[in-house]
């Protein structure tokens, strides 16, 4: 089925948001432009940056490398962040405070430095770097998911200053809470209604229909699938979803590691390639510690480009509104 040319509101299986699409809108002057020009060529190292080599004493606890083999040089370093959300507080028990509820500031909040050097960005690195990171990812995910007190692993990473950034060298963060977030938790009772209905995974199924149709797939390779989501909350959005059934991200495979690393590193150079380098967000969403495996859920990573300003009507309506078709983003993405 071709896309539509005229606006129309669209559901997301997995989330049951709904999206507005508005073509139209993306004739408004300057909405659409990426701003590229105060960006410089960044040294390999850089003095004042405590995630570059030798600056070592910038930083907080080092919580894991991932060394180089036969060199004195690390591939992947995670630090606790200097300035954290979550507090190390061992207590998780919640109160009443009138009529709130309260409960402590518990989590575990670090920060992966994907590579030593300054200026090697995500897109750029050679494939086996960007493995490391998965790997990393991975090797974290299962030592949090260790703690007794942890109920929530998030994984994501920030790049450019509309998508939350504050340091150029390359790095995402792990964030453990002591609590399910309630975006996890919504998105894990959607799935178990849509597992009793169809006694099938949503995001399974959503897996086999984009192959079938191909109108908004992206890259393909043995273990993932890039597409434009159905539903995409915003312009040239991307889901890079594994084909084997998984809830866990930690239970992630070797062959899968390099698969997702392929595939990361297409859709960002692809990104890159189309929208001038992008500032986005990516999540990986995977379940919450109780539910790692049951047969409904069925984890993702999500890239989101930060190339519009959610406004007053969808903060009132809480009701994303994107003037980009996903079947048109899709066509572009894969021309790149």
């Amino acid at each position: 089925m071709s896309a539509t040319t005229t606006g129309e509101i669209r559901q997301d299986l997995l989330t049951g948001r709904w999206v507005i699409y508005a073509p139209g809108r993306a004739d408004r002057p300057n909405e659409m432009e990426q701003d590229r020009s105060d960006t410089a060529l960044l040294p390999e190292k850089d003095a004042s940056c405590p995630f570059c080599m030798g600056n070592e004493h910038m930083l907080p606890t080092i919580l894991f490398e991932q060394p180089v083999h036969g060199q004195d040089l690390w591939r992947t370093r995670v630090v606790t962040n200097k300035y954290p959300v979550f507090c190390d507080s061992t207590d998780v028990t919640g109160t009443n405070r009138g009529l709130y509820r309260v409960t402590s500031n518990f989590g575990r909040h670090e920060v992966v430095v994907e590579t030593p050097f300054h200026n090697r960005d995500l897109p750029f690195m050679e494939l086996d770097e960007v493995e490391a990171v998965i790997e990393t990812y991975s090797r974290r995910s299962g030592a949090l998911h260790a703690e007794e007190q942890v109920e929530a692993v998030t994984i994501f990473r920030n790049h450019g200053s509309r998508a939350g950034t504050s340091l150029r060298h390359p790095h995402s963060q792990i964030v453990a809470t002591g609590l399910v977030p309630e975006h996890v938790a919504r998105r894990e009772k959607i799935a178990a209604a849509y597992f009793a209905r169809n006694k099938s995974c949503a995001l399974c199924d959503v897996i086999d229909f984009e192959r079938a149709e191909c109108v908004r797939s992206v890259h393909e390779n043995d273990s993932f699938l890039s597409f434009v989501p159905f539903a995409a909350q915003a312009p040239c959005e991307v889901w890079i979803a594994p084909k084997r059934h998984s809830a866990d991200f930690g239970l992630i495979t070797g062959v899968e590691v390099k698969d997702l690393a392929m595939a990361l590193k297409d859709a960002l150079q692809r990104l890159h390639d189309h929208l001038n380098d992008p500032d986005y967000n990516y999540v990986i969403h995977s379940c919450s510690k109780q539910n790692s495996f049951v047969p409904h859920l069925h984890w993702y990573l999500q890239i989101r480009p930060r190339l519009t300003t959610p406004a007053g009507f969808e903060l009132g309506s809480d009701m994303p509104i994107n003037d980009s078709l996903p079947e048109r983003d899709a066509e572009m993405l894969r021309q790149v």
